[in-house]
This record gives C-alpha cells, sequence and structure tokens, in this order.
C-alpha cells in the first residue's frame, strides 16, 4: 500500500474551503475517492504522477461548504481490496471570522497534518521486505501476461540501408553497427544526418510485435517514428509531439521517453534485449525488458500516417562499439494459431 492519505487546506473562497488530498508510492494506480459524513462520493478533482520509481503519487482536491461534517479521504489498492482513509471534520464555526479561532483552526490542522506526516513516513519506513517483494512480483507477473499477449503479433522487421547514417554498417539486414569513421554511401533523401536507421515496413493499422538486442551500448533509441519526420534536422527533439515515439538510454544509465515532456523511466534492471509492441488503433505502444519479461513503460498516443520501427545510436566511443540487431522472437506457445 502507499503512504497515508495527508489532508491539507488549498485556501478559502468566500465562506468555502478547499481540501487536498495526498498519498504516494502506489502501484498499480489506487482508486482515490472523497467520502461525506454519510458515506456518499463527493465528486473530486483529481491528479497522479508517477515518480522515478515507477510509484504512482495521488492528489484529489474537494470544496466544500461550513458545517460540512466528517469528510474522509480514501485511497484503495485496485488488486488487494484494501484502502487507508485519513478524515477532518469541518464544523458550522469552522468558518468564523475570528481570527484567533482561524489560528487556533490552522494550527490543529497543522499538528494533525504533521502528525499524519510522522505516521505515513514511519509506515513507509517500516514497510517489510517480503510486502515489497509481493509487489515487484506482482509487477513482474502483470507484465509477463502482457509480453505473452504481446508476442502474438510478432512481425517480421529488416532494416533499410538506405536510410542509415553514414556511420551506421548495417548487415544481413537486421544488425546495425556503429563506426568511428564515415562510410562512403550513395546520397539518398532517406537518408537520416542523425546516427539512426528505420525498418524497411511501415505500419498504419493493426498489431505488432518486434525485439531488439541493444547488448552493453549505453546510448540508444528504439521504438517508432512517423515515415514522414524531417531526416536532414540533427536537433529535433526525438518527443511525441515531433513524431518519435522512442525509449531512450543515456550514457548515465538514465531511461526515458519525451511525451512530450521527459518521462524518467529507470528499470530495476536495465535490458539487453527490448520488446516493442505498437497497437496502432489502440492508440499505444508499450517497451518491454524481455530480459526479466517486465512492462517498462506504455505511452498512448492518436497515431498518424505511416509509422516505422527506429533505431538510433546516441554516442561513440569504446562503450558503444556492441551491434544492435532485430532479433528473433520467441514463439514458445504464444503465437497465433493461422487463421
Amino acid at each position: 500500500l502507499g503512504s497515508v492519505p495527508l489532508i491539507s487546506i488549498m485556501g478559502y473562497v468566500d465562506r468555502d474551503i478547499q481540501l487536498l488530498c495526498q498519498s504516494s508510492g502506489w502501484f498499480p494506480r489506487p482508486t482515490a475517492k472523497w467520502k461525506g459524513p454519510q458515506g456518499q462520493d463527493l465528486s473530486t478533482d483529481s491528479r497522479t504522477n508517477t515518480d522515478m520509481h515507477g510509484l504512482f503519487d495521488v492528489e484529489i482536491s474537494l470544496t466544500v461548504q461550513e458545517n460540512a461534517g466528517s469528510i474522509s479521504c480514501f485511497m484503495q489498492h485496485a488488486h488487494l481490496s484494501r484502502e487507508v482513509e485519513s478524515r477532518v471534520q469541518i464544523g458550522e464555526t469552522f468558518f468564523q471570522p475570528s481570527p484567533w479561532r482561524l489560528a487556533s483552526i490552522l494550527l490543529g490542522l497543522l499538528c494533525g497534518a504533521l502528525c499524519v506526516v510522522v505516521m505515513g513516513m514511519t509506515i513507509v519506513f517500516f514497510k517489510s521486505k517480503g510486502k515489497i517483494q509481493a509487489e515487484l512480483a506482482w509487477r513482474r507477473k502483470h507484465g509477463q501476461a502482457e509480453l505473452r499477449d504481446a508476442r502474438k503479433h510478432a512481425v517480421e522487421v529488416t532494416l533499410d540501408p538506405e536510410t542509415a547514417h553514414p556511420q551506421l554498417c548495417v548487415s544481413d539486414l537486421k544488425t546495425v553497427t556503429q563506426r568511428k569513421a564515415l562510410q562512403d554511401v550513395p546520397y539518398s533523401e532517406k537518408r537520416f544526418t542523425r546516427k539512426s536507421v528505420v525498418a524497411s515496413q511501415g505500419f498504419q493499422a493493426g498489431k505488432h510485435y518486434w525485439e531488439v538486442d541493444v547488448g552493453q551500448n549505453v546510448g540508444w533509441c528504439v521504438g517508432v517514428c512517423r515515415d514522414d519526420v524531417d531526416r536532414r534536422k540533427n536537433n529535433v527533439t526525438l518527443s511525441s509531439h515531433n513524431g518519435y515515439w522512442v525509449l531512450r538510454l543515456n550514457e548515465e544509465h538514465s531511461y526515458f521517453i519525451l511525451h512530450p515532456r521527459v518521462i524518467n523511466l529507470p528499470p530495476s534492471t536495465p535490458p539487453t534485449r527490448v520488446g516493442i509492441f505498437l497497437d496502432y488503433e489502440g492508440g499505444t505502444i508499450s517497451f518491454f525488458n524481455t530480459n526479466d519479461q517486465s512492462l517498462i513503460h506504455t505511452l498512448t498516443c492518436q497515431f498518424e500516417g505511416l509509422l516505422r520501427p527506429y533505431i538510433q545510436h546516441v554516442i561513440y566511443d569504446e562503450k558503444n562499439g556492441t551491434p544492435i540487431f532485430i532479433c528473433p522472437v520467441s514463439w514458445g506457445s504464444e503465437r497465433e494459431d493461422p487463421a
């Protein structure tokens, strides 16, 4: 479970009060709601963020009137049917204009908030290793199920040498190796001026899955891009806004996605092989760490136009001499029966 909900005051509007409830450290995303004195659900505004460990931080806000009575904030685990609750009492004298009374109320709320924070920090600190391991095991099992479904849609992907940057050598239409010196290659309008290459295949419908072995390289991007991106520009940010949906590892071993802002994604185990699953009509692209069969992240977007599998070598040094290649998918029992 995540932390105990913390209820605090956002501000006052006339004789109404704005409440904010915050809780962190959840996986998966919890159900968050306010409840009134009789246990009835109250309308609320919510916001969810993901921290650097892939856990969810949740905020919900509420505006109440004087004499609202007992107001509760609930956070419920999506699969364990367990919940945590915090409660505040709003009385009829809550909004009387006496500055001394207001100061006392604020001081009381502050003390209560501090108590809740201390309780929450204590609970988080003393979470047993077994519970954390159980949650990680659940995440891995969830990712394994999604990966099995994705692999049913495995497709053949080959690289297009005419699109490869002159510093990239494409062999057997599957492997791309970064060279220190530029190669003498014929001019092509399809060729990238950054160290990238795309596949000969393009997708504008359906579900498609493929795997890329990135080895021990410490600077790469894998994913998809629109076929009509400007391949002659070097300074384009590889974000969804510019037609790129990619997972990136930089030289600091930091994994992130631009959608359109940076989403930091530190996998527990650095992948040497990445599974990519594109659901065009569903508007999602998922990245898997096939080493431990866990789901790294899923992006949601309304795709338009032709999309091509994309690979980029980010930097050149001795740490990035390993080839990156499209690898065969292990069918096992996951392959769909032919229609």
